[in-house]
């Protein structure tokens, strides 16, 4: 056998191999899982991919991800139900003729490494005080019975905020319970966002600022006061200005009562000889 069958009989094997995926990780938030990868250099537009999960020592096909294609990914959280387990994937590049070399994911800790997200956060004023309300976000994952969700969102830090001057203090809550946050100053707006917090997992994202008034604000009712006080004496300017174009038609032909004839004289400026009084 020459040199050139030796080479024409390894060709085939050299062709027949696809770019092997990239850049493949496991994105957790949650306690829901997805493989995410890249396809390789010049991989062909008909390529598609598989997912292999490694379970009790030996690899098995990921249901629902046995032809997937370019862009898409792979739902691992039916997969990866314990927790407490630790768990590995690949996924490999695959045409009607060619494969390519599987690509590994890193060794993955659901309980570690899952992205805790921010907790449902509720605030209301007290007087001199805030009524906090935490509970825990709805999840699929966070759902199963393997992962209890008292076990992720047990403990929160919570960092109260007062809006009119940024003046701020950091507090542990340890039950979804409601609790109180006392020794506030009363009509003054605060702002609270809350973190999960364990000892295990130092993965998780903050609340949205939920800001509450510890009480209803007293209202301002200066304005309202010098609103009518204006509109009050603007209406006796105009029936004084009325009084004095016209007092001299009501008064000169019949005598007034002297009453009458006094308010004139005081308020409105028309003397004696322009009234009968």
């Amino acid at each position: 056998m020459g040199p050139w069958t030796l080479l024409l009989l390894h060709l085939p094997l050299v062709v027949s191999m696809l770019p092997a995926p990239t850049n493949v990780s496991i994105v957790s938030f949650n306690l829901e899982h997805t493989l995410t990868w890249l396809p390789g250099p010049e991989t062909p537009d008909n390529t598609h991919f598989t997912v292999q999960s490694l379970r009790k020592n030996s690899w098995q096909l990921v249901k629902g991800c046995a032809r997937l294609k370019t862009r898409q990914s792979c739902d691992l959280t039916n997969t990866f139900k314990d927790p407490f387990y630790h768990y590995k994937a690949r996924v490999q590049a695959i045409t009607t003729t060619q494969k390519s070399n599987w690509s590994l994911s890193m060794l993955f800790y659901p309980l570690t490494d899952t992205l805790l997200g921010p907790p449902v956060v509720s605030v209301s004023g007290c007087g001199n005080c805030l009524l906090l309300q935490v509970t825990p976000p709805t999840s699929r994952g966070l759902q199963r019975s393997l992962s209890p969700t008292q076990l992720y969102y047990r403990q929160f830090t919570c960092k109260v905020r007062r809006t009119r001057d940024g003046s701020q203090f950091s507090m542990w809550v340890t039950s979804t319970e409601k609790t109180v946050i006392g020794y506030l100053e009363p009509g003054a707006e605060y702002c609270v966002t809350v973190t999960p917090s364990t000892s295990f997992n130092p993965h998780s994202v903050p609340s949205e600022p939920h800001c509450a008034f510890t009480s209803p604000t007293a209202a301002n009712t200066v304005p309202v006061v010098l609103s009518v006080l204006c509109a009050f004496s603007l209406l006796v300017v105009l029936l004084c200005g009325i009084v004095v174009y016209s007092g001299r038609l009501l008064c000169m032909h019949k005598p007034l009562p002297k009453t009458l004839c006094l308010a004139f004289q005081v308020n409105c400026g028309v003397t004696a000889h322009n009234c009968i009084c």
